[in-house]
C-alpha cells in the first residue's frame, strides 16, 4: 500500500462494517469518510485516536507506513460463562439459574467479528431454547454481549432474580414498563411493570452470535 488513504481503505475493508456504519464508529460523516478514502484530506487526531483505540491500528503504520498495521492479530478472548440463558418461551421453570461465581471459561474469536465493540466490555453465554430462531439465535449457540450497552430497544441477555434469558427488549418508559419478546411466533410478549421490576437486570446488548457446528 502506497499511501496514507490506501491504508485507510484496507482498515475499512478489514473491519466488516459498511462505509455508514465504519465513519458512525469513527464519528464522522459518510462525505468526511468518502474523502479520507479519496486522499483528498487527512484524519484528524480524534479520527486516528478513534482508530488506534477501537481499531487497535499502529498509528506509524497508517501515517508512515512503518511496522505492522495492527490488524495481524484478528483474535481476542472473551470471558464465556459456562451456564446457559434461556431462550425458552416463559420466564418460570425456563431460565438457567445464574450463580454468583460461574464457572468461566474463554471464547477465542475473530475481531473482525466483534469490531467496533472494545473486547474487555463483552461477555458470552450460552444460548437454550428456540424463541429466538427467527433471529437467527438456536438452541446451543453462543450469544456475545456488550455490558457497556444497557439502553435502547434490541437484543439483550437479562436477569430476572436467578434466571438469565436471551430476548428481545422494548422500553416503555412513558409506562415504567419492559417488554420481552420472543423472535418465535408460538410465545407471548412478557411485560414487567415498575413494582415487578426489582430483580430485572440488564446484563449486555447481544453483538454477535457463534453458531454450532
Amino acid at each position: 500500500m502506497k499511501n496514507e488513504s490506501e491504508r485507510y481503505k484496507f482498515i475499512l475493508e478489514k473491519s466488516g462494517l459498511s462505509k455508514t456504519a465504519f465513519a458512525e464508529s469513527l464519528g464522522i460523516s459518510r462525505s468526511h469518510n468518502y474523502h479520507l478514502e479519496r486522499g483528498t484530506q487527512k484524519p484528524p487526531r480524534e479520527v486516528l485516536d478513534r482508530l488506534a483505540s477501537i481499531y487497535n491500528i499502529n498509528l506509524n503504520w497508517l501515517i508512515h507506513g512503518k511496522g505492522l498495521s495492527g490488524l495481524e492479530q484478528d483474535i481476542v478472548e472473551i470471558e464465556l460463562f459456562n451456564q446457559q440463558a434461556s431462550a425458552g418461551g416463559t420466564v418460570a421453570g425456563s431460565g438457567r439459574e445464574a450463580e454468583d461465581y460461574p464457572e468461566m471459561n474463554y471464547l477465542n474469536v475473530p475481531y473482525s467479528l466483534i469490531r467496533p465493540n472494545r473486547p474487555e466490555n463483552l461477555k458470552a453465554v450460552y444460548v437454550s431454547g428456540d424463541s429466538m430462531i427467527e433471529e437467527n439465535i438456536d438452541d446451543g449457540d453462543i450469544v456475545i454481549f456488550n455490558t457497556k450497552q444497557q439502553e435502547g430497544n434490541g437484543i439483550y441477555v437479562v436477569s430476572i432474580g436467578n434466571s438469565v434469558l436471551v430476548k428481545r427488549v422494548n422500553f416503555d418508559l412513558s409506562n415504567d414498563t419492559i417488554i420481552l419478546i420472543s423472535a418465535n411466533k408460538a410465545y407471548e410478549p412478557r411485560h414487567y411493570s415498575r413494582h415487578e421490576l426489582e430483580d430485572f437486570n440488564v446484563e449486555g446488548r447481544v453483538v454477535a452470535c457463534y453458531h454450532r457446528v
